[in-house]
């Protein structure tokens, strides 16, 4: 184990000199444990107790006296030639230079105390004189001081544990690191996700970009579910039937998506996806009474699904947790290679509750855990996920943006989410105030007010939509501010709302829909 003898011995000798050294707290910590062996504690515990009882200069016969009362340590001391020790700490001590040596005893017991808990400190101190680069490894030991070596050990540390523990949400890297891929990337449009339903929604959020958690809040029977569902299908197939013009059409990605079902069942979802493929009001598929024609564009909707099976998956969780969506999302998005996750949205209901039982919780904590969750598998999946929570009465409040203030459960739900939005029924009033812009564009029946926008410029605007719950189609109309003013400077690239498909995806989709059109 490290040490250093004479070190031991300069501090000791200076101490005997001027025992009020032990006084200058402020200054020095001189502790037993700062000595290596029982002999050196001896004389150490001797010159500490002799100060204490008041002696300015201890002579060496302070201390022989002062060991006589205690037989073990009287023992120790003799057969240590304690006499001949003491008589060399007086003659050769330079106590000018007390400061130098208490300086260096305290750095190698810090080095002592990381060598025993098994941390490697040979670059800082080499006891073998003959290894290589010893000279230069004890010469350069002498300019440290304890923050240097401290510092040194942690970065070693550090080092061994990002080795391990380093994951896609923690990493640092230079400000000009990749720069020349960034500028590219605006070329590219590879900051811009693949589009959802709404052309002003698409250019607020920047589409559904990887790595961003939206959340999309209403209150009951606003259409939560069916919107994130009319989004889900956007991305899973590449076309509808269009009923005005009575022909499949090419719209829309060929993505996988996930959608999690909390309180709808599964064939409740299939009936919202023939809805959205076959443009016919999902509340018809309750009584069947099709015309031929529809008949043919629902056979025609289960050859699109079948086409494209592997870009819609549904799980239902009636009761979910934060460790079981966790585990569902990884194991779907993983194996599936899946990269669009709908989780219909988030509530606190009794599983959760049991999650964490004895944490004593608030429920809007909870919430933000899940939310936190969402966020955090986003971000190491390289996924978007889109969300929903439910509202309380301030949603009511039209009078400005709506915000987290109106988000039940509590406002730091949002707080790890990239997009905020709120849905809403529009009032008399605001469409009477919108006027001239319901004339020109349209009457909408569903506003979003956007509250939170992590990466762009549009929030604390209002998006006003015409939105058909039956087939789950959406179209934006258009824009405006709190105070139901159009937004006139807004410029929007709307160029990247037609994708362009691989070649082979291409060319399925052209032969699926001359074969549907027929």
């Amino acid at each position: 184990m490290i040490s250093d003898k004479s070190t031991i011995q300069q501090i000791l000798g200076a101490l005997i000199k001027h025992p009020q050294y032990l006084n200058q707290s402020d200054k020095y910590n001189i502790e037993l444990s700062d000595f290596s062996n029982r002999f050196e504690k001896i004389i150490f515990t001797a010159i500490y107790n002799l100060n204490r009882n008041g002696l300015k200069k201890i002579q060496i016969i302070d201390i022989e006296n002062y060991l006589e009362s205690d037989n073990l340590a009287k023992e120790i001391f003799e057969k240590n030639n304690g006499i001949e020790f003491l008589q060399d700490l007086d003659e050769f001590t330079d106590d000018s230079n007390f400061d130098y040596y208490y300086n260096k005893l305290k750095k190698i017991n810090l080095l002592r105390d990381y060598q025993k808990m098994g941390i490697d400190i040979s670059e800082f101190y080499c006891e073998d004189l003959t290894a290589p680069k010893a000279f230069e490894i004890n010469e350069r030991f002498e300019q440290l001081n304890i923050s240097d070596i401290t510092d040194g050990l942690k970065k070693k540390i550090l080092n061994i544990e990002n080795k391990y523990l380093k994951n896609d949400t923690t990493e640092v890297e230079s400000a000009v690191e990749g720069i020349e891929e960034l500028i590219q990337g605006f070329y590219d449009k590879s900051d811009v996700g693949l589009p959802i339903q709404g052309i002003f929604t698409n250019e607020v959020l920047s589409g559904a970009r990887k790595g961003t958690l939206c959340i999309r809040s209403a209150a009951s029977g606003t259409g939560k579910t069916r919107q994130a569902v009319g989004d889900a299908c956007f991305l899973a197939f590449p076309l509808r039937y269009d009923r005005a013009h009575e022909t499949w059409i090419k719209t829309g990605n060929s993505e996988k998506v996930l959608f999690i079902a909390t309180e709808q069942d599964f064939d409740e979802i299939r009936k919202m996806i023939l809805a959205y493929l076959t443009d016919i009001n999902e509340s018809r598929f309750r009584y069947g009474d099709f015309s031929k024609t529809e008949e043919k564009i629902i056979k025609q909707a289960i050859q699109v699904m079948k086409a494209y099976e592997d870009n819609f998956f549904i799980v239902r969780m009636p009761n979910p947790t934060i460790e079981l969506v966790k585990n569902i999302i990884r194991e779907n998005c993983l194996t599936k290679e899946i990269s669009y996750v709908f989780y219909d949205y988030i509530f606190i209901g009794p599983s959760l509750l049991n999650e964490f039982k004895g944490f004593s919780l608030r429920n809007d904590e909870v919430l933000l855990m899940f939310a936190t969750a969402l966020k955090d598998l986003s971000v190491e999946l390289n996924i978007f996920i889109m969300t929903s929570t439910q509202v309380n009465a301030n949603a009511d409040d039209n009078r400005n943006i709506r915000n987290e203030a109106s988000l039940a459960g509590g406002r730091a739900t949002i707080n790890k989410a990239d997009y905020g939005l709120i849905m809403a029924r529009p009032t008399k009033e605001e469409i009477e105030a919108l006027g001239e812009l319901c004339v020109k564009y349209g009457e909408p029946n569903v506003v979003t007010d956007v509250f939170k926008v992590r990466s762009g410029q549009w929030t604390q605007v209002r998006i006003w939509s015409k939105v058909d719950l039956g087939t789950l189609k959406k179209q934006d109309l258009f824009l405006t501010n709190s105070r139901l003013e159009a937004v006139n400077d807004f410029t929007a690239n709307f160029g990247y709302l037609i994708q362009e498909l691989i070649p082979d995806e291409e060319e399925k989709v052209t032969e699926l829909i001359q074969t549907l059109n027929g």
